[in-house]
């Protein structure tokens, strides 16, 4: 009896793969900063203080020439009228002379024995006047400013194919093989 035996092999294929590759490298971008500070101005004039001391000087007896000119001015006009008054009635009082008495002794005694009064008091009476003139304050802000200039830089992008190699690592095959006896008779 006749067998046939078949042996088949397949074939084998042997794949190389090489990956692609991508690199993207981006540079900074080239940034310009310009910036002006602000400035702040500011303005102080110290305030004053103003004391007048007039009065209280005078009281004292320093007082300036147009405050004693003044006072002395006053001082002899009460003077002047007061000595008015007096000689008036001092002739009043001698025109009545022959009504009797003794007018012109009494007058005489009068004007000798005059007794100065003598008060003593806290000096100065008048307070200084103090007042606060000026004084001011002022302040200006100027404000500052940004500028930027950007310049982008473009990304630099490098591609390496990848690869992929296909090949016949072993071939198919089918073997065919005759076993046992093989007899043609052709009659």
């Amino acid at each position: 009896m006749l067998q046939l035996r078949l042996n088949q092999y397949f074939g084998r294929i042997g794949i190389d793969h090489v990956p692609s590759k991508l690199e993207i490298s981006c540079p900074m971008a080239v940034m310009e900063i310009r910036q002006e500070l602000g400035q702040m101005e500011m303005e102080r004039v110290p305030p004053a203080v103003k004391i007048d001391l007039k009065e209280a000087l005078g009281d004292l007896g320093m007082k300036k020439p147009d405050q004693l000119a003044q006072k002395v001015t006053m001082d002899a006009w009460q003077t002047y009228h007061r000595g008015i008054d007096r000689v008036v009635a001092e002739g009043d009082r001698l025109s009545r002379i022959e009504l009797g008495g003794r007018p012109l002794m009494d007058i005489l005694r009068e004007n000798f024995n005059q007794q100065k009064e003598l008060n003593m008091t806290a000096a100065p009476k008048a307070r200084p006047t103090i007042e606060m003139v000026g004084g001011d304050f002022s302040y200006r802000y100027n404000l500052g400013g940004v500028s930027i200039d950007v310049e982008p830089q473009p990304p630099e992008i490098r591609y390496y194919p990848g690869k992929v190699e296909v090949y016949l690592l072993q071939k198919p095959r089918l073997e065919i093989e005759v076993i046992g006896v093989n007899v043609d008779r052709w009659t």
